[in-house]
Protein backbone atom coordinates (compact mmCIF):
# COMPACT_ATOMS: atom_id res chain seq x y z
CA UNK A 1 0.00 0.00 0.00
CA UNK A 2 1.32 3.45 -0.79
CA UNK A 3 2.31 5.76 1.91
CA UNK A 4 3.56 9.11 2.00
CA UNK A 5 4.51 11.53 5.36
CA UNK A 6 2.51 14.57 4.68
CA UNK A 7 3.98 18.43 4.48
CA UNK A 8 3.05 18.88 8.27
CA UNK A 9 5.30 15.91 9.25
CA UNK A 10 7.90 16.41 7.40
CA UNK A 11 8.03 20.41 8.94
CA UNK A 12 7.76 18.82 12.46
CA UNK A 13 10.64 16.58 12.27
CA UNK A 14 12.53 19.17 10.35
CA UNK A 15 11.83 21.31 13.51
CA UNK A 16 13.98 18.71 15.46
CA UNK A 17 16.99 19.86 13.13
CA UNK A 18 16.52 23.48 13.33
CA UNK A 19 19.91 24.24 15.27
CA UNK A 20 21.92 21.24 13.84
CA UNK A 21 21.81 21.24 10.01
CA UNK A 22 23.48 23.19 7.53
CA UNK A 23 21.53 25.89 6.39
CA UNK A 24 24.28 26.31 3.32
CA UNK A 25 24.19 23.20 2.35
CA UNK A 26 23.13 22.13 -1.66
CA UNK A 27 20.84 19.71 -0.76
CA UNK A 28 19.17 22.61 1.13
CA UNK A 29 19.02 24.56 -1.99
CA UNK A 30 17.72 21.83 -3.73
CA UNK A 31 14.78 20.92 -1.52
CA UNK A 32 13.43 24.52 -3.12
CA UNK A 33 13.54 24.04 -6.25
CA UNK A 34 12.32 20.56 -6.47
CA UNK A 35 8.26 19.96 -6.52
CA UNK A 36 8.17 17.38 -3.72
CA UNK A 37 4.28 17.30 -4.72
CA UNK A 38 4.47 16.60 -8.73
CA UNK A 39 7.25 13.55 -7.23
CA UNK A 40 4.46 12.22 -5.35
CA UNK A 41 2.30 11.85 -8.34
CA UNK A 42 4.74 10.27 -10.77
CA UNK A 43 5.45 7.49 -8.13
CA UNK A 44 1.72 6.96 -7.30
CA UNK A 45 1.90 5.26 -10.60
CA UNK A 46 4.36 2.53 -9.79
CA UNK A 47 1.97 1.18 -6.51
CA UNK A 48 -1.25 0.12 -8.10
CA UNK A 49 -2.30 -1.84 -4.59
CA UNK A 50 -4.01 -0.06 -2.30
CA UNK A 51 -3.95 -3.12 0.49
CA UNK A 52 -1.98 -4.63 2.40
CA UNK A 53 0.77 -3.36 4.66
CA UNK A 54 2.37 0.38 4.49
CA UNK A 55 5.65 1.04 2.38
CA UNK A 56 8.60 2.86 2.68
CA UNK A 57 8.22 6.28 1.66
CA UNK A 58 9.18 6.42 -1.67
CA UNK A 59 10.05 9.99 -1.87
CA UNK A 60 12.56 9.04 1.26
CA UNK A 61 13.92 6.64 -0.72
CA UNK A 62 14.30 8.90 -3.79
CA UNK A 63 16.08 11.46 -1.92
CA UNK A 64 18.90 8.87 -0.27
CA UNK A 65 19.33 7.91 -3.80
CA UNK A 66 20.07 12.07 -4.65
CA UNK A 67 22.29 12.17 -1.78
CA UNK A 68 24.50 9.25 -2.63
CA UNK A 69 24.81 11.04 -6.73
CA UNK A 70 25.28 14.63 -5.05
CA UNK A 71 28.07 13.43 -2.81
CA UNK A 72 29.54 10.72 -5.31
CA UNK A 73 29.21 7.93 -2.88
CA UNK A 74 29.44 4.74 -4.40
CA UNK A 75 27.13 2.51 -2.66
CA UNK A 76 23.83 2.57 -1.18
CA UNK A 77 25.02 0.77 1.92
CA UNK A 78 27.48 3.29 2.53
CA UNK A 79 25.24 6.18 1.57
CA UNK A 80 22.48 4.60 4.27
CA UNK A 81 25.45 4.73 7.06
CA UNK A 82 26.24 8.67 6.03
CA UNK A 83 22.36 9.85 6.64
CA UNK A 84 22.17 8.12 9.85
CA UNK A 85 24.67 10.17 11.47
CA UNK A 86 24.17 13.32 9.57
CA UNK A 87 21.88 16.30 10.65
CA UNK A 88 21.54 18.02 7.25
CA UNK A 89 20.65 14.62 5.41
CA UNK A 90 17.90 13.70 7.97
CA UNK A 91 16.74 17.01 7.47
CA UNK A 92 16.48 17.09 4.11
CA UNK A 93 15.02 13.28 4.01
CA UNK A 94 12.09 14.96 6.62
CA UNK A 95 12.25 11.99 9.15
CA UNK A 96 12.33 12.18 13.01
CA UNK A 97 15.44 11.66 15.03
CA UNK A 98 13.83 8.27 16.59
CA UNK A 99 12.83 6.87 13.08
CA UNK A 100 15.49 4.47 11.65
CA UNK A 101 16.74 5.26 8.03
CA UNK A 102 15.61 2.68 5.09
CA UNK A 103 17.83 -0.31 4.88
CA UNK A 104 19.76 -0.39 1.87
CA UNK A 105 18.36 -3.54 0.19
CA UNK A 106 14.48 -1.77 0.16
CA UNK A 107 16.42 1.23 -1.83
CA UNK A 108 18.26 -1.07 -3.87
CA UNK A 109 14.79 -3.60 -4.59
CA UNK A 110 12.91 -0.28 -4.94
CA UNK A 111 15.23 0.45 -7.77
CA UNK A 112 15.26 -2.53 -9.29
CA UNK A 113 11.83 -4.14 -9.28
CA UNK A 114 9.88 -1.35 -8.21
CA UNK A 115 10.75 1.55 -11.38
CA UNK A 116 12.22 -1.16 -12.98
CA UNK A 117 14.61 0.91 -15.18
CA UNK A 118 15.11 4.48 -16.73
CA UNK A 119 11.79 5.77 -17.59
CA UNK A 120 10.76 7.16 -14.42
CA UNK A 121 14.36 9.14 -14.52
CA UNK A 122 14.01 10.07 -18.15
CA UNK A 123 10.64 11.47 -17.77
CA UNK A 124 11.79 13.40 -14.39
CA UNK A 125 15.01 14.62 -16.33
CA UNK A 126 12.86 16.08 -19.26
CA UNK A 127 10.67 17.64 -16.82
CA UNK A 128 13.11 19.45 -15.20
CA UNK A 129 14.77 20.66 -18.69
CA UNK A 130 10.91 21.85 -19.49
CA UNK A 131 10.66 24.05 -16.28
CA UNK A 132 14.35 24.94 -16.29
CA UNK A 133 13.88 26.18 -20.36
CA UNK A 134 10.48 27.88 -19.36
CA UNK A 135 12.33 30.29 -16.65
CA UNK A 136 14.84 31.19 -19.26
CA UNK A 137 17.95 29.57 -18.03
CA UNK A 138 18.35 27.61 -21.55
CA UNK A 139 20.09 28.68 -24.48
CA UNK A 140 19.00 27.23 -27.71
CA UNK A 141 21.65 29.26 -29.73
CA UNK A 142 24.54 27.26 -29.05
CA UNK A 143 24.87 23.39 -27.91
CA UNK A 144 27.87 21.07 -27.58
CA UNK A 145 28.07 17.64 -27.75
CA UNK A 146 30.64 14.99 -26.71
CA UNK A 147 31.09 11.25 -25.82
CA UNK A 148 32.99 10.44 -22.81
CA UNK A 149 33.89 6.59 -21.57
CA UNK A 150 32.47 4.92 -18.46
CA UNK A 151 34.85 2.03 -16.90
CA UNK A 152 32.01 -1.10 -17.05
CA UNK A 153 31.87 -3.28 -13.54
CA UNK A 154 33.44 -6.02 -15.35
CA UNK A 155 36.82 -7.40 -15.21
CA UNK A 156 38.73 -6.85 -18.06
CA UNK A 157 41.08 -10.20 -18.09
CA UNK A 158 37.93 -12.71 -17.82
CA UNK A 159 36.48 -12.42 -21.41
CA UNK A 160 34.58 -14.72 -23.81
CA UNK A 161 34.82 -14.84 -27.22
CA UNK A 162 31.82 -16.00 -29.06
CA UNK A 163 30.81 -15.45 -33.27
CA UNK A 164 27.88 -14.31 -34.57
CA UNK A 165 26.75 -14.32 -38.00
CA UNK A 166 26.54 -10.89 -39.75
CA UNK A 167 25.09 -9.75 -43.14
CA UNK A 168 27.86 -7.11 -44.82
CA UNK A 169 25.12 -4.88 -47.25
CA UNK A 170 26.35 -2.87 -50.75
CA UNK A 171 27.52 0.84 -49.71
CA UNK A 172 24.33 3.36 -49.62
CA UNK A 173 26.88 5.37 -51.58
CA UNK A 174 26.62 2.96 -55.01
CA UNK A 175 23.57 4.95 -56.97
CA UNK A 176 25.96 8.40 -56.46
CA UNK A 177 29.00 7.07 -57.72
CA UNK A 178 27.07 5.13 -60.79
CA UNK A 179 25.68 8.42 -61.25
CA UNK A 180 29.38 10.59 -61.62
CA UNK A 181 30.70 7.35 -63.72
CA UNK A 182 27.65 7.62 -66.24
CA UNK A 183 28.43 11.36 -66.54
CA UNK A 184 32.17 10.68 -68.08
CA UNK A 185 31.15 7.59 -69.90
CA UNK A 186 32.56 4.50 -67.45
CA UNK A 187 30.34 1.33 -67.19
CA UNK A 188 28.36 1.35 -63.78
CA UNK A 189 29.30 -0.88 -61.44
CA UNK A 190 27.40 -3.34 -60.14
CA UNK A 191 25.95 -4.18 -56.64
CA UNK A 192 26.96 -7.02 -54.92
CA UNK A 193 24.95 -10.11 -53.53
CA UNK A 194 24.89 -9.90 -49.89
CA UNK A 195 27.64 -11.83 -47.93
CA UNK A 196 27.38 -13.54 -44.58
CA UNK A 197 30.65 -13.25 -42.61
CA UNK A 198 31.52 -14.21 -38.84
CA UNK A 199 32.07 -11.52 -36.52
CA UNK A 200 34.15 -11.98 -33.92
CA UNK A 201 33.01 -10.25 -30.38
CA UNK A 202 34.70 -9.86 -26.90
CA UNK A 203 32.05 -10.30 -24.20
CA UNK A 204 32.04 -9.92 -20.46
CA UNK A 205 30.73 -12.87 -18.86
CA UNK A 206 28.91 -10.73 -15.50
CA UNK A 207 28.11 -7.53 -18.12
CA UNK A 208 26.90 -8.81 -21.67
CA UNK A 209 26.30 -5.67 -22.49
CA UNK A 210 29.34 -3.81 -22.43
CA UNK A 211 32.45 -4.04 -25.01
CA UNK A 212 35.83 -3.93 -25.55
CA UNK A 213 37.73 -0.05 -25.47
CA UNK A 214 41.13 0.36 -26.44
CA UNK A 215 40.68 4.60 -25.64
CA UNK A 216 43.00 4.24 -22.40
CA UNK A 217 44.15 0.70 -22.48
CA UNK A 218 46.33 -1.07 -25.64
CA UNK A 219 44.71 -4.11 -24.45
CA UNK A 220 41.15 -2.91 -24.02
CA UNK A 221 38.58 -2.55 -21.11
CA UNK A 222 35.25 -3.28 -20.65
CA UNK A 223 33.18 0.09 -21.05
CA UNK A 224 30.02 2.50 -22.27
CA UNK A 225 29.84 5.51 -23.65
CA UNK A 226 28.01 8.25 -22.46
CA UNK A 227 26.95 10.46 -25.30
CA UNK A 228 25.70 14.33 -23.63
CA UNK A 229 24.73 17.01 -25.30
CA UNK A 230 25.03 20.63 -23.16
CA UNK A 231 23.70 24.05 -23.45
CA UNK A 232 26.79 26.82 -23.35
CA UNK A 233 25.29 29.24 -21.57
CA UNK A 234 25.25 27.62 -18.15
CA UNK A 235 26.29 24.25 -18.99
CA UNK A 236 22.72 22.67 -18.26
CA UNK A 237 22.87 18.66 -19.29
CA UNK A 238 19.77 18.40 -21.85
CA UNK A 239 20.28 14.94 -22.95
CA UNK A 240 22.08 11.91 -22.27
CA UNK A 241 22.39 8.40 -23.84
CA UNK A 242 24.22 5.17 -23.07
CA UNK A 243 25.72 2.90 -25.35
CA UNK A 244 27.97 -0.02 -25.62
CA UNK A 245 31.70 1.06 -26.44
CA UNK A 246 31.91 0.26 -29.48
CA UNK A 247 29.03 3.18 -30.82
CA UNK A 248 30.36 5.86 -32.21
CA UNK A 249 28.85 9.10 -31.28
CA UNK A 250 27.56 10.21 -34.56
CA UNK A 251 25.41 7.49 -34.80
CA UNK A 252 23.58 8.42 -31.88
CA UNK A 253 23.67 12.59 -31.92
CA UNK A 254 20.77 12.51 -34.84
CA UNK A 255 18.59 10.57 -33.01
CA UNK A 256 19.23 13.26 -30.06
CA UNK A 257 19.02 15.85 -31.67
CA UNK A 258 15.64 15.13 -32.66
CA UNK A 259 14.49 14.39 -29.36
CA UNK A 260 15.16 17.64 -28.12
CA UNK A 261 13.56 19.26 -31.03
CA UNK A 262 10.65 17.35 -29.72
CA UNK A 263 11.16 18.66 -25.96
CA UNK A 264 11.62 22.28 -27.07
CA UNK A 265 9.72 22.76 -30.65
CA UNK A 266 12.87 23.66 -32.06
CA UNK A 267 16.56 22.66 -33.11
CA UNK A 268 19.95 24.68 -31.63
CA UNK A 269 21.14 27.54 -34.32
CA UNK A 270 24.94 25.41 -33.71
CA UNK A 271 26.75 22.88 -32.51
CA UNK A 272 30.41 22.35 -31.57
CA UNK A 273 31.69 18.60 -32.08
CA UNK A 274 35.28 17.15 -31.93
CA UNK A 275 36.40 15.53 -34.51
CA UNK A 276 34.69 12.02 -33.83
CA UNK A 277 32.07 13.55 -35.43
CA UNK A 278 34.30 14.07 -38.57
CA UNK A 279 31.72 11.60 -40.73
CA UNK A 280 30.15 12.91 -44.25
CA UNK A 281 26.74 11.02 -43.86
CA UNK A 282 26.46 12.64 -40.44
CA UNK A 283 27.41 16.04 -41.50
CA UNK A 284 24.94 15.84 -44.09
CA UNK A 285 22.11 15.08 -41.25
CA UNK A 286 23.63 18.23 -39.51
CA UNK A 287 23.09 20.27 -42.62
CA UNK A 288 19.34 18.97 -43.62
CA UNK A 289 18.39 20.20 -40.23
CA UNK A 290 19.72 23.74 -40.65
CA UNK A 291 22.51 23.63 -37.80
CA UNK A 292 25.93 25.34 -38.05
CA UNK A 293 28.70 22.94 -37.20
CA UNK A 294 32.19 23.13 -36.09
CA UNK A 295 33.94 19.44 -36.17
CA UNK A 296 37.15 19.98 -35.55
CA UNK A 297 39.38 18.48 -38.63
CA UNK A 298 40.42 14.78 -38.33
CA UNK A 299 43.69 14.14 -39.84
CA UNK A 300 43.78 10.77 -41.43
CA UNK A 301 47.14 9.48 -41.66
CA UNK A 302 48.58 9.46 -45.14
CA UNK A 303 51.43 8.69 -46.77
CA UNK A 304 52.37 12.01 -48.62
CA UNK A 305 54.74 14.64 -49.13
CA UNK A 306 54.08 17.98 -47.18
CA UNK A 307 54.93 19.90 -50.15
CA UNK A 308 52.60 17.86 -52.41
CA UNK A 309 49.48 17.57 -50.60
CA UNK A 310 46.02 16.84 -51.86
CA UNK A 311 44.56 19.94 -50.01
CA UNK A 312 47.11 21.84 -52.02
CA UNK A 313 45.76 21.13 -55.77
CA UNK A 314 43.84 23.47 -57.29
CA UNK A 315 40.60 23.08 -59.13
CA UNK A 316 40.38 24.32 -62.51
CA UNK A 317 37.12 22.27 -63.18
CA UNK A 318 34.90 19.54 -61.51
CA UNK A 319 37.13 16.79 -63.41
CA UNK A 320 40.72 18.60 -63.70
CA UNK A 321 43.17 20.22 -60.75
CA UNK A 322 46.63 21.35 -60.71
CA UNK A 323 49.56 20.18 -58.65
CA UNK A 324 51.34 22.77 -56.79
CA UNK A 325 53.88 22.45 -59.81
CA UNK A 326 51.20 23.09 -62.16
CA UNK A 327 50.89 19.39 -63.84
CA UNK A 328 47.41 18.94 -64.69
CA UNK A 329 45.50 16.03 -63.36
CA UNK A 330 42.82 14.61 -65.16
CA UNK A 331 39.55 12.80 -64.18
CA UNK A 332 40.24 8.74 -64.68
CA UNK A 333 37.77 6.85 -62.47
CA UNK A 334 35.46 6.81 -59.18
CA UNK A 335 35.91 3.69 -57.29
CA UNK A 336 33.86 1.22 -55.28
CA UNK A 337 35.27 2.61 -52.21
CA UNK A 338 34.07 5.86 -52.71
CA UNK A 339 36.99 7.86 -54.46
CA UNK A 340 37.01 10.01 -57.37
CA UNK A 341 40.94 8.99 -59.10
CA UNK A 342 42.91 11.90 -61.07
CA UNK A 343 45.93 11.28 -63.34
CA UNK A 344 48.21 13.52 -64.65
CA UNK A 345 49.75 12.59 -68.25
CA UNK A 346 51.76 9.48 -68.06
CA UNK A 347 55.40 10.13 -67.23
CA UNK A 348 54.82 13.79 -66.12
CA UNK A 349 56.21 13.43 -62.47
CA UNK A 350 59.51 11.87 -63.33
CA UNK A 351 61.99 14.54 -62.52
CA UNK A 352 59.37 15.97 -59.68
CA UNK A 353 61.24 16.40 -56.28
CA UNK A 354 57.88 15.76 -54.44
CA UNK A 355 57.53 12.52 -56.06
CA UNK A 356 57.06 9.48 -53.62
CA UNK A 357 59.11 6.99 -55.77
CA UNK A 358 61.37 8.14 -58.72
CA UNK A 359 59.96 7.57 -62.23
CA UNK A 360 56.09 7.07 -60.25
CA UNK A 361 53.39 8.84 -61.60
CA UNK A 362 51.13 10.52 -58.53
CA UNK A 363 47.70 9.53 -58.10
CA UNK A 364 45.04 12.28 -56.75
CA UNK A 365 42.49 10.53 -54.77
CA UNK A 366 39.25 12.57 -53.50
CA UNK A 367 36.31 11.71 -51.53
CA UNK A 368 32.72 11.37 -53.24
CA UNK A 369 31.71 13.77 -50.14
CA UNK A 370 34.54 16.47 -50.79
CA UNK A 371 32.15 19.19 -51.33
CA UNK A 372 30.31 18.24 -48.04
CA UNK A 373 33.92 18.38 -46.18
CA UNK A 374 34.50 21.34 -48.11
CA UNK A 375 31.41 23.22 -46.69
CA UNK A 376 32.07 22.15 -43.60
CA UNK A 377 35.51 23.56 -43.90
CA UNK A 378 34.26 27.08 -44.47
CA UNK A 379 32.62 26.67 -41.60
CA UNK A 380 35.41 25.54 -39.00
CA UNK A 381 38.00 28.64 -40.36
CA UNK A 382 34.85 31.27 -40.46
CA UNK A 383 34.63 33.58 -37.51
CA UNK A 384 31.93 32.03 -36.21
CA UNK A 385 33.96 28.73 -35.87
CA UNK A 386 36.66 29.84 -34.55
CA UNK A 387 34.79 30.75 -31.49
CA UNK A 388 32.52 27.68 -31.26
CA UNK A 389 36.27 25.98 -31.05
CA UNK A 390 36.94 27.74 -27.85
CA UNK A 391 33.31 26.89 -26.43
CA UNK A 392 33.61 23.02 -26.01
CA UNK A 393 36.87 22.71 -22.75
CA UNK A 394 34.40 25.42 -20.72
CA UNK A 395 31.48 23.82 -21.41
CA UNK A 396 31.22 19.58 -22.68
CA UNK A 397 34.64 18.74 -21.11
CA UNK A 398 33.89 20.87 -17.77
CA UNK A 399 30.18 19.01 -17.56
CA UNK A 400 32.02 15.49 -17.66
CA UNK A 401 34.93 16.43 -15.56
CA UNK A 402 32.38 17.16 -12.29
CA UNK A 403 30.37 14.20 -12.92
CA UNK A 404 33.70 12.00 -12.91
CA UNK A 405 35.37 13.85 -10.02
CA UNK A 406 32.46 15.36 -7.63
CA UNK A 407 29.67 12.41 -8.40
CA UNK A 408 31.26 9.18 -8.95
CA UNK A 409 30.44 8.43 -13.05
CA UNK A 410 34.06 7.65 -13.34
CA UNK A 411 32.64 3.82 -13.05
CA UNK A 412 29.53 2.19 -13.68
CA UNK A 413 28.41 0.52 -10.63
CA UNK A 414 25.46 -1.33 -12.45
CA UNK A 415 26.08 -3.81 -14.91
CA UNK A 416 23.64 -3.90 -18.21
CA UNK A 417 23.27 -0.77 -19.91
CA UNK A 418 19.76 0.14 -18.91
CA UNK A 419 21.19 -0.06 -15.20
CA UNK A 420 23.82 2.36 -16.29
CA UNK A 421 21.87 4.79 -18.23
CA UNK A 422 20.05 5.20 -14.63
CA UNK A 423 23.09 5.98 -13.16
CA UNK A 424 23.88 8.55 -15.78
CA UNK A 425 20.48 10.41 -15.55
CA UNK A 426 20.89 10.35 -11.71
CA UNK A 427 23.69 12.30 -12.35
CA UNK A 428 22.49 14.29 -14.79
CA UNK A 429 19.33 15.57 -12.65
CA UNK A 430 21.76 16.30 -9.99
CA UNK A 431 24.17 18.68 -11.53
CA UNK A 432 20.98 20.08 -13.30
CA UNK A 433 19.64 20.95 -9.89
CA UNK A 434 22.66 21.89 -8.77
CA UNK A 435 22.90 24.88 -11.23
CA UNK A 436 19.38 25.55 -11.11
CA UNK A 437 19.55 26.31 -7.55
CA UNK A 438 22.26 28.78 -7.46
CA UNK A 439 20.70 30.55 -10.73
CA UNK A 440 17.46 30.61 -8.37
CA UNK A 441 19.68 31.88 -5.48
CA UNK A 442 20.98 34.88 -7.93
CA UNK A 443 17.98 36.26 -8.38
CA UNK A 444 16.87 36.89 -5.06
CA UNK A 445 19.82 39.36 -5.03
CA UNK A 446 18.61 41.12 -8.40
CA UNK A 447 21.33 39.13 -10.81
CA UNK A 448 19.01 37.78 -13.75
CA UNK A 449 21.35 35.42 -15.58
CA UNK A 450 18.81 33.96 -18.56
CA UNK A 451 18.94 33.91 -21.93
CA UNK A 452 16.88 37.27 -22.97
CA UNK A 453 17.36 40.38 -21.16
CA UNK A 454 14.40 40.90 -18.98
CA UNK A 455 13.56 44.34 -18.67
CA UNK A 456 12.75 46.03 -14.89
CA UNK A 457 14.74 42.95 -13.66
CA UNK A 458 17.57 45.10 -11.81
Amino acid sequence: MFFSHTYQEIEQNRAFYLHMYDASHQLVQIDQVMDWHQLYKKLKVYYPQRIGRPTADPVVLIKILMIQMLEGFRSVRFTCKQVQQNATYRWFLGISPFQKVPDHSTISKFLSNRLGGPAFWQELFCDHLRAIDQEGFLSHDIWVADETELKANANKRKREVYYTQTTVQEEENLEFINEFRERYGKKPLRAKKEKNVLKRVNQSPVDADARLSVKHEKRGRFAYFEHRVVDALHNFIIASEVTAANIPGHQVLPAQLDHLRELFGRYGTEIALDSGYYNARFIKKIFSRKIFAYIAYRRIPVKEHPQCRRTQFRRIKEDLYACPCGVPFYYRTTTRKGAHEFKPPKGSCQGCPFAKKPGEDRVLRLSIHQETYNELRQQRLSLRGKILRSVRPSTVELSFAHSKELHGLRYARYRGVQKVKTQVLMTAIIQNLKKWAKLRSLQKIGLHLTSHIIEGSV
